[in-house]
């Protein structure tokens, strides 16, 4: 008798920090300030997901992994991305009802090749933005070109980028499917892959 009290005590213990939205990877469900405004000497990066206004938040989930495997975001908590945020963010504090995105930040992001992933529904239109700056003050950042998207179906999308990071130039480069540089100006598409 007295070693099960414990191990319902365990057992219950378990349960709580199982559900726990931070243990499953869910997004934060209130606003949180963007964490480029704390990030100011290290690499930040952001992939965000918007309406095409920014005037509210999606009902989507988003997740990355970094160039060393760490994740962070939807349904990924084993290997989390330092000094990183899945969140609704506000981008812009002083204009909340433009700027309105359900994001993954990182402060002191890696140069490399991540993967994004997109729980995406049918017949929403949303934007992917992703943007990185090198934390030097010198105003040397880049933001890929938002890619405008119509939700095809209930379906998940990969999409892959590389952050380069060079002599105070930072760029980032959408990848094709094989993991080669797409042209200029030429957009990402969905890499639909089985729901699990």
């Amino acid at each position: 008798m007295t070693i099960i009290r414990p191990m319902r005590r365990l057992l219950f213990l378990l349960i709580i920090v199982l559900l726990t939205p931070t243990a499953w990877g869910q997004v934060a469900a209130n606003p949180q300030e963007s964490l480029r405004f704390s990030c100011v000497d290290k690499a930040f990066l952001s992939i965000s997901l918007s309406t095409p206004r920014r005037d509210q938040f999606l009902n989507l989930d988003i997740g990355l992994a970094d160039p060393a495997g760490r994740t962070v975001g939807m349904g990924h908590s084993d290997h989390p991305i330092p000094n990183s945020q899945y969140a609704k963010v506000i981008e812009i504090p002083s204009h909340p009802e433009r700027s309105k995105a359900v994001a993954i930040e990182i402060c002191g992001a890696s140069p490399g090749v991540y993967l994004v992933t997109v729980s995406e529904r049918a017949g929403l239109d949303y934007r992917l933005t992703v943007r990185a700056d090198d934390g030097s003050g010198s105003n040397n950042g880049n933001d890929a070109e938002p890619v405008p998207i119509r939700g095809e179906g209930d379906r998940v999308c990969h999409y892959t980028f590389k952050l380069e990071m060079q002599n105070g130039v930072v760029s980032i480069r959408w990848l094709d499917k094989s993991g080669h540089h797409l042209r200029f100006a030429e957009l990402p598409t969905c890499d639909a892959v089985p729901r699990t």
